[in-house]
């Protein structure tokens, strides 16, 4: 996916520039195909001799300056492979005054090692006599250290100019745009799930269709994360087309704590030079890094504000706030109307590894596609995550709407909560069951939906529901409700369920026979089936019941005594747990 680059990197010069220099001109013999290599240092061939003093090639990037003497006969390949070897990338012959006579003579010099040379593509120079390693040392050190100081001064110049944008803390997309007015290219900024931060250009520049791009962006930033703890540099990608435009992606890695975070890449139009790409190289990696420090400064400043609404939620659906004044202050800042008609859905998710990133930083993102997903005007939708489950304070009435009646608002709040299932669907990639309670006014209001909506949710795992059910659909249990808060209603399911689960054990076979039995409408087939069992079996159990609680189950009213029991003992069992749950704190 990454080319491979011909040219060295920004910040040096290759054997060919080297031997532009009039000292070096008209002196290559052999070893064409390499003077691309990057050069960064001069040595004499003697200090090549020395043993390894690590693992790789000890020497990489070192242009040798060797006398003739060392290059005649058959030593002289010797001598070249060795040098290849310890990775130089050029052999500078100073020539002695009887080895050359004429110009004519230089390509049949020193057979030998020109053959070697051409044979590891390494850059082979016959120099003048005059062409001393004081001078051919000199020579590289001052082109090598040119080149850095240029370097230097460029990117300190882009740095300032990125410098003063971020102080000013505009965020991502105009420190794009500083980044393209510089670079003469488009630039797009995406984070780790290739969502596009910010994406552009001048109006002297194209910009290509995003999303042929970002596909190339979102592989790379896969291929670092497997490539991982390396540290990335500034990579040239493939060319992408989009019709009969071309863009070159010049990518750096956008890191903070030493993780990445997302790309910025310059995309580098159809027929730029080594020049203005060696500038845009510079561009893309010290943006990559003051993009970096606005995103955590961002990331920052979104959890702070996330931690604080959450924090509000919370305080809504448990009805933690006594102050009426600290709840109108709150309010206010997050957009919540004291006066206005919520209901709440609750959404079952598995909770997030602490130690998953990315599962955590999916679970935001879901948190904030929910609010924005029913922030259309108006009072706010306020979600946040508590425990294992998304909770969302939907609004049900707009400013200028008139209200709409108790079954409009429920329509309301079904459409939205099959929304957000679909949302988390396909951000998650999971199917979840959401609950919501019954529209109530304000504070009060929030509290009493948000402990239905966990009601229902909470039903749905012990009865057969729907993945979307509201409370009130549960009309059974609705109207059950106040007997089971009742001592009647406890005391009368632990005399009908009790003696079945004291010979079932914790096994409640029984129970389930019975239950299946009655689910089946009295068919002792159907129950056989639905069991499992055999018919016989099935017949036995059902006269232990009978003996069990003292009543031929075979009756419609005995069927409903029990019938009547496991569901008040449904909701007894989900009331204390919430009770327990969201009782205020000692």
């Amino acid at each position: 996916m990454a080319q491979s680059l011909e040219r060295p990197s920004d910040d040096s010069i290759d054997v060919g520039a080297l031997l532009a220099e009039p000292l070096l001109r008209n002196t290559l013999v052999a070893g064409l195909a390499g003077i691309h290599q990057p050069v960064h240092w001069c040595l004499p061939l003697s200090e090549m001799d020395e043993p390894d003093r690590g693992a790789g090639p000890p020497h990489s990037g070192i242009v040798v300056h060797a006398h003739a003497a060392r290059l005649r006969g058959p030593g002289g390949a010797e001598a070249i492979r060795a040098a290849a070897g310890r990775g130089a990338v050029a052999v500078l012959v100073q020539t002695e005054p009887g080895d050359v006579a004429t110009p004519s003579e230089l390509p049949f010099a020193f057979p030998e090692a020109r053959r070697a040379a051409d044979e590891a593509t390494l850059p082979l120079a016959l120099l003048p006599p005059t062409a001393d390693y004081r001078a051919v040392s000199q020579l590289v050190a001052t082109k090598v250290l040119a080149q850095a100081t240029h370097v230097l001064q460029y990117s300190d110049r882009v740095h300032r100019s990125l410098g003063e944008i971020l102080a000013r803390g505009a965020g991502i997309s105009p420190l794009a745009y500083g980044m393209a007015r510089m670079a003469e290219a488009a630039v797009m900024v995406i984070d780790l799930e290739g969502t596009v931060l910010g994406y552009e250009a001048t109006s002297a520049t194209k910009k290509l269709d995003a999303a042929v791009i970002i596909g190339l962006l979102v592989q790379h930033l896969e291929q670092l994360a497997a490539d991982e703890p390396a540290t990335p540099g500034v990579t040239v990608l493939d060319p992408v087309k989009d019709g009969e435009a071309t863009c070159t992606p010049i990518v750096a890695p956008v890191m903070y704590g030493g993780e990445i975070s997302g790309l910025a890449a310059v995309l580098e139009p159809a027929g730029g030079d080594p020049h203005d790409r060696a500038q845009r190289r510079i561009v893309a990696a010290e943006g990559a890094v003051l993009i970096g420090s606005e995103m955590l400064r961002i990331r920052s400043m979104t959890e702070a504000e996330e931690r604080t609404r959450g924090d509000f939620v919370v305080g809504l659906v448990h009805g933690r706030f006594q102050d009426g004044q600290q709840l109108a202050a709150r309010a206010r800042h997050h957009g919540f109307h004291i006066d206005g008609r919520y209901a709440v859905c609750v959404a079952a998710m598995t909770p997030p590894d602490v130690d998953d990133e990315r599962a955590r930083r999916r679970v935001t993102a879901v948190v904030r596609a929910a609010e924005k997903m029913g922030s259309t005007g108006g009072p706010a939708t306020l979600a946040t995550h508590i425990g294992g489950n998304l909770v969302v304070a939907v609004p049900v009435t707009r400013p200028g709407r008139a209200s709409p009646d108790a079954l409009g608002e429920q329509e309301l709040v079904r459409a939205f909560a099959g929304q957000l299932r679909k949302l988390i669907g396909e951000r998650m990639s999971t199917q979840v069951h959401v609950a919501f309670g019954r529209v109530g006014t304000g504070a009060r209001g929030v509290a009493t939906s948000y402990r239905e909506a966990r009601t229902a949710l909470a039903l749905g795992r012990r009865v057969d529901v729907p993945p979307i059910a509201g409370y009130d659909e549960l009309r059974i249990f609705v109207a059950l409700s106040d007997l089971a808060d009742s001592e009647n209603g406890r005391t009368f399911a632990q005399e009908v369920l009790g003696p079945l689960r004291k010979v079932d054990g914790h096994a409640r076979n029984l129970e389930s026979v019975v239950l299946a039995y009655i689910t089946e409408s009295g068919n002792l087939n159907a129950a056989a089936r639905r069991l499992g069992l055999h018919r016989n079996t099935t017949l036995y159990k059902l006269d232990r019941v009978s003996r069990t609680l003292g009543m031929d189950i075979r009756s419609a009213d005995t069927q409903f005594m029990v019938w009547l029991a496991h569901h008040i003992d449904n909701l007894v069992q989900v009331n204390d747990s919430l009770d327990a749950e969201l009782a205020p704190p000692p």
